[in-house]
């Protein structure tokens, strides 16, 4: 740890940067479609082709920050990022579209790991937990703002204003890091990491039944989130009507639930196993996304009717995440714990990838479609609990 002090702002300027980008534009996929003469689902894999960069762009850029510093990477991230931003509002096609939302995730991701590596080299004890309280309410408040913002933008200056406004967060955020950040990683400290090492490692983990459970079920239960993300613009601006304008404020309904969830998750923490808390959000998650499935089957699935389970569910998702991304920490030695945060990132965004993938080929006539997709990743995740966090502690 070292005494360089690093403003906060930044930091928090640098989560939300790169987590803006990924749901300002969703009121905009209806338009966007039309825009660029292309379907819903090519569209909608503009969100996964971000999350699948971000997945794979995890395993590298922690430990190349680590083996030659913070400050590098983070300008070349931002540069990255502002370039591509402008890149997406150009873009003539949706091929070549998505191949600037790649590039403008690896920027993106450079964001939030850097950062959260600043927060390891300048902080510690109490300090540190709350720098990381701070960057967490940011990674959950951002994108609950950004549909909001982005069907203001979208109304009023079309789609590619979105996309102009995260090159200005990423300028912005650029320039801040060139006046203000100094290097916080000293060079006696870096380490070189061979990367048949770190495949070993990385190896390993992939071979902890328990870690792996953990990990699994965050993967799913965040598959669950992202699915209703990718698929809601569809779902209510095209199949229900929503203006791009109104849409923002219903889909703050399951960050909103999220957070709460997490806030009573943490304040139970002390009287509740971790265990009984993934019990009680596993349920309310199934019982959220049920509720979903069944209100479609009888054809009330409206908006309004969908607010109450979309807030079940992500209530229950908030109990979930948090334990079981705790459950996965300590399922490895303190040594191992930088590179089972890297895996479990991957598996998370990577699981996140796909579920928009398989959004972005249904074809959605209700919430029908949508629902059973979300249902299902949420049993997946009860089930990777189940099977190999619990089983796995059973006593032999």
């Amino acid at each position: 740890m070292t005494s360089i002090a690093t403003p906060m702002a930044l930091l928090v300027t640098l989560m939300v940067t790169s987590q803006v980008a990924i749901t300002i534009f969703l009121p905009s996929l209806p338009s966007m479609a039309d825009d660029l003469a292309t379907s819903q689902g090519l569209v909608q894999m503009t969100v996964s082709a971000y999350l699948g960069a971000f997945a794979l762009a995890q395993l590298v850029v922690g430990p190349l920050s680590d083996a030659i510093g913070r400050r590098r990477p983070l300008v070349a991230g931002l540069i990255l990022f502002t370039i591509a931003s402008v890149a997406c509002a150009l873009a003539p096609n949706v091929g070549f579209l998505i191949a600037a939302r790649v590039v403008q995730a690896l920027g993106g991701c450079v964001c939030i790991v850097v950062a959260r590596a600043i927060v390891r080299d300048t902080t510690d004890g109490p300090s540190a937990t709350r720098a990381m309280a701070y960057l967490g309410m940011s990674l959950a408040v951002a994108p609950m703002m950004a549909p909001l913002l982005g069907g203001q933008l979208e109304a009023r200056f079309g789609w590619q204003a979105n996309f102009y406004f995260t090159a200005l967060l990423g300028a912005g955020a650029l320039i801040a890091t060139v006046l203000t950040l100094t290097e916080t990683l000293p060079v006696e400290a870096r380490r070189h990491t061979k990367a048949a090492m770190l495949t070993r490692t990385y190896m390993r983990l992939l071979g902890m039944t328990r870690f792996m459970g953990y990990s699994l079920s965050t993967g799913a239960m965040g598959a669950t989130f992202q699915a209703f993300i990718a698929g809601t613009p569809v779902a209510f601006i095209v199949v229900m009507g929503v203006s791009p304008e109104e849409f923002g404020f219903f889909i703050l309904t399951a960050p909103a639930g999220y957070i709460i969830g997490n806030f009573i998750s943490s304040r139970m923490a002390q009287r509740v196993s971790r265990t009984r808390m993934i019990w009680i959000g596993s349920i309310l998650s199934m019982a959220g996304t049920g509720a979903m499935v069944a209100l479609a089957l009888t054809g009330y699935d409206t908006p309004y009717t969908l607010l109450l389970p979309a807030f079940v569910y992500s209530w229950g998702s908030g109990f979930v995440v948090p334990n079981s991304l705790a459950g996965a920490l300590t399922a490895v030695e303190p040594a191992a714990a930088g590179s089972a945060a890297a895996i479990g990132g991957f598996i998370q965004m990577g699981a996140a990838f796909f579920s928009t993938v398989l959004v972005a080929s249904l074809v959605q006539t209700s919430f029908l479609q949508l629902g059973s997709l979300m249902f299902g990743c949420a049993i997946l995740s009860w089930l990777f609990f189940v099977v190999m966090v619990r089983r796995e502690s059973q006593p032999s």
